[in-house]
């Protein structure tokens, strides 16, 4: 009895700590930016409030900042992401 007991705990710790599932995910999580819809915008912005979509006279609209990147050629405002 005693043995078994101790197999069992065994068993579970194994799984517990040695699991691959229990890894942490290697999913991509996406961030969101926001960029204005005119023609001749060429930024994406963190937040919508940003000082830089002021002068936007389209709409704002949130998109992944792959999409901003890759398929807009967006880059980066400088206001928003100043560098430290």
């Amino acid at each position: 009895m005693k043995h078994s007991l101790i197999l069992t705990a065994a068993l579970f710790l194994g799984q517990f700590f040695f699991t691959p599932h229990l890894a942490a995910p290697t999913a991509k999580t996406e961030t969101y930016v926001y960029i204005c819809t005119g023609g001749s915008s060429v930024r994406y912005h963190k937040t919508d409030k940003c000082r830089g979509l002021e002068n936007c006279q389209a709409s704002v609209k949130k998109v992944t900042i792959d999409y901003a990147e890759n398929k807009l050629k967006r880059t980066q405002c400088k206001l928003c992401y100043k560098r430290k």
